[in-house]
């Protein structure tokens, strides 16, 4: 990019209707320009009616001089781009929209517009597709480069033409990370036809490691490892995983007693109606709370749905220290502990008790 170009980038997003030279100078204060092509460029802008010098300010005594300080005509930097967006719409697939570059600017566009094109001829020639695709199969269609959806800037470029949607692409969560316990049945053998399954979803690595020896001590069938935020995404993978369809499936969560954990487990719960695993909550409870969550953005509903699980004495308990900053971590409980509570535990599909 050019140095007239640089600083019409800089221009289109600069929202004042004033600027001091400095401000232009500064852009270039770390590379090799020269005052000289600097200030033919400044000159240019002006020229152009870009930029016009305001004369009580003075001007500098270098050569070529620049005043110190200039107005800026928003409306003329603006009225070539959007010629060039209007001129553009005429050319690409109708499905491609251009709306958000008027008010994101040209230096946007710019750097957006050769997917735009890749994408424009990839529509063109082969339509809108039929039929939804995985991630990286429809990411590879369309730019060469299966990871641009999911890991690069694809998905947001196309939010912003208004092709997201119009491209069914399915989304690719990783796989569900889980042990199953060999000791029990899964299927529909009689008597077990009538018996819930039983899964524990943990939040963190050391837990699941914890709990993972004794698996098949527990009357659990699997055993769920969350890694945090990410099982919210994972767990639309568990009937696929699992495809046990003619048993019920009881799912229990178990999480850090902070904002963030209790947040997570509400938006499982929505999705597979977890409840959180009480022997292990109540078990923490038992213990001090830890100090130093205070930063944590909190939900009332997901605290209120939770807290609706215990009894007085406990909601208190709870409530008073979210209140205050404190949180439980998993790790409150020793693995030893862990593995005593998932053995002894009375396990039954709880309710919420207000």
């Amino acid at each position: 990019m050019g140095i007239k170009e640089q600083l019409l980038a800089y221009l289109q997003t600069y929202n004042k209707t004033m600027l001091w030279l400095e401000q232009l100078e500064r852009l270039f204060e770390r590379s090799s320009v020269q005052y000289r092509e600097f200030a033919e460029a400044v000159a240019e802008l002006e020229a152009d009616g870009l930029l016009q010098a305001v004369r009580s300010s003075g001007r500098n005594a270098k050569q070529p001089s620049l005043a110190y300080r200039y107005r800026v005509h928003a409306s003329a930097l603006r009225r070539d781009h959007r010629d060039r967006l209007q001129q553009l719409r005429l050319t690409l697939h109708p499905a491609i929209g251009l709306d958000a570059y008027f008010a994101l600017g040209e230096a946007a566009f710019e750097a957006d517009l050769p997917w735009i094109e890749r994408i424009d001829r990839r529509i063109k020639s082969h339509g809108l597709p039929a039929e939804p695709a995985p991630a990286p199969e429809r990411s590879f269609e369309l730019a060469g480069d299966e990871k641009w959806l999911t890991e690069g800037s694809g998905k947001a470029l196309l939010e912003r033409i208004g092709l997201w949607d119009k491209l069914l692409v399915l989304p690719a969560p990783d796989p569900l990370m889980m042990a199953i316990n060999p000791g029990l049945p899964a299927g529909s053998t009689v008597p077990y036809i009538e018996q819930p399954c039983l899964h524990l979803i943990v939040e963190n690595k050391t837990t699941f490691h914890a709990l993972l020896p004794v698996l098949d001590e527990s009357p659990f069938h699997t055993l769920i490892y969350g890694c945090g935020n990410k099982i919210v995404g994972n767990i639309d993978m568990f009937g696929l995983q699992y495809p046990v369809k003619e048993r019920t499936h009881v799912f229990y969560y178990f999480g850090d007693i902070d904002h963030t954990g209790i947040q997570i487990w509400h938006e499982v719960a929505a999705k597979c109606g977890a409840i959180p695993a009480l022997p292990f909550y109540r078990s923490c409870l038992g213990k001090p709370w830890a100090a130093g969550k205070t930063n944590q953005r909190k939900n009332d509903n997901a605290v209120r749905s939770f807290l609706a699980f215990f009894p007085d004495g406990e909601r208190e308990r709870l409530d008073a220290c979210l209140r205050e900053g404190g949180y439980y971590p998993q790790e409150t409980l020793s693995t030893q502990e862990l593995r005593s509570i998932w053995r002894n535990g009375i396990w039954k599909a709880w309710k919420p008790l207000n």
